[in-house]
């Protein structure tokens, strides 16, 4: 599976070759040691079979005497895998106290020794004084021993390249960090422009960001202007049309003013959730939550009191909403009519933090809407007079506002009875 972090896929590529240049050093620096070892046991035989040749003489009875022989407790110990022969090609002529009664055959090959163990063996032809016959001196050692040798050599090895393999993987790990670092601020400075702390990205840090910076402080400026050009084009629209439905409404007969009324609901409707939208695309948009709760909760008192409804406002702490001050109005004050039009006693306005942003609720504690009436209420597409009496107009209209600026409307049954409203929305960070 790729990896999607580019933090993760540069570690694992980084520790992949790490490993593999430390693997092919292990082979090249244990191929190395390898044969050091091989050349000085090597040298070592050499010398004593050099000692042998050296010491060997034809006696009067025919046979081979090597006086003094090797000076080395090796080759008195029995079976010590350290073994000298002295041979004419037919028979054993002389031997080292350690073969006891064994040999390494006529032919001194030497391969294995009496006990069946492995040997290393230096072999080696030269003559003897006293007569002119050709012999053959081989001397062993036990091949564990080699091995024992080598792998005494290969342990600190590898320990030492564990230990570089190690350190290189944290010298990576904070490379990688610190090479990454710059993505981090660049993050940063993107989401200050999103909340409308900054107007434009500085210069980026690393070279490699340049061209990505000047695209974005480029794509930023062009919305910047379009979004110009979009509030332009809806106050001229809302200019453009209210002169004509106003020459309208003072010709048309008392009959035709509910069909006039309507298309300037309509109009002024389209025309804030195209103001919603260009708000929602505005970073420095943004509004305190709880002056305007208090507003709304100032414009429904009179409502409030004549119906007898208590109303509670508690936003204390609640982030800044990132949006127009008007369209939060406007989504709070249709929601909160309703629910002191059908509340019995009471209804809580409150905001608090969440993680998609802030989570505005509006609770009374009325008839509530039947769940199967809360979809088809919501339902993207349903028109304007297609809904609940009472519950109808606002909620539309203020589930629309909220989707414009990629928010959340969810009705609910309050506890104890009721409507329980839950608004979710974009927070200023």
């Amino acid at each position: 599976m790729r990896l999607r972090s580019i933090r993760a896929r540069m570690l694992a590529w980084s520790t992949g070759l790490t490993m593999a240049a430390l693997v092919v050093a292990w082979v090249a620096l244990s191929a190395v040691l390898a044969d050091f070892v091989s050349r000085r046991l090597d040298a070592e035989l050499t010398a004593a079979a050099r000692g042998v040749m050296a010491a060997a003489r034809w006696d009067a009875t025919g046979g081979v005497a090597v006086v003094p022989s090797p000076a080395d407790a090796r080759f008195e110990r029995p079976l010590s895998g350290w073994y000298w022969q002295v041979s004419d090609g037919a028979a054993v002529l002389a031997r080292s106290p350690s073969l006891v009664t064994g040999t390494l055959g006529v032919d001194g090959a030497g391969r294995t020794g009496p006990d069946g163990a492995a040997l290393v063996s230096h072999v080696a032809g030269f003559t003897a004084p006293g007569d002119g016959r050709r012999l053959t001196v081989t001397v062993t050692l036990p091949a564990a021993e080699a091995e024992g040798a080598l792998a005494v050599i290969r342990r600190p090895l590898t320990l030492a390249l564990a230990v570089l393999g190690a350190a290189l993987m944290a010298a990576q790990v904070l490379a990688v960090r610190a090479g990454l670092m710059d993505l981090t601020y660049f993050a940063r400075a993107v989401a200050a422009v999103r909340d409308g702390r900054a107007k434009a990205l500085p210069r980026a840090r690393a070279a490699e960001l340049e061209p990505l910076s000047d695209e974005l402080n480029r794509l930023i400026t062009a919305n910047a202007a379009q979004l110009e050009r979009a509030r332009a084009h809806a106050g001229d629209l809302a200019h453009a049309l209210k002169t004509p439905l106003a020459v309208l409404a003072n010709r048309a007969g008392p009959e035709d003013a509910a069909l006039i009324d309507r298309m300037d609901r309509i109009i002024r409707w389209h025309l804030k959730r195209a103001r919603a939208a260009a708000a929602g695309l505005d970073p420095s948009a943004h509004v305190a939550l709880a002056p305007v709760l208090e507003d709304v909760a100032l414009v429904l008192t009179p409502e409030a009191r004549r119906r007898g409804v208590a109303l509670q406002v508690a936003a204390t702490g609640a982030p800044d909403f990132r949006g127009d001050a008007e369209d939060l109005a406007e989504i709070l004050g249709a929601l909160a009519e309703n629910a002191v039009k059908w509340a019995r006693t009471s209804v809580r306005l409150a905001a608090e933090p969440c993680p998609d942003g802030v989570e505005i609720t509006i609770i009374d504690d009325g008839p509530g809407i039947p769940e199967a009436d809360r979809a088809r209420i919501l339902a993207r597409g349903a028109r304007l007079d297609e809904t609940m009496p009472g519950h109808g107009l606002g909620l539309s209209i203020a589930a629309d506002r909220i989707a414009a600026y990629g928010g959340r409307l969810i009705l609910a049954e309050a506890e104890g009875g009721g409507l329980a409203i839950t608004v979710t929305l974009p927070a200023r960070a």
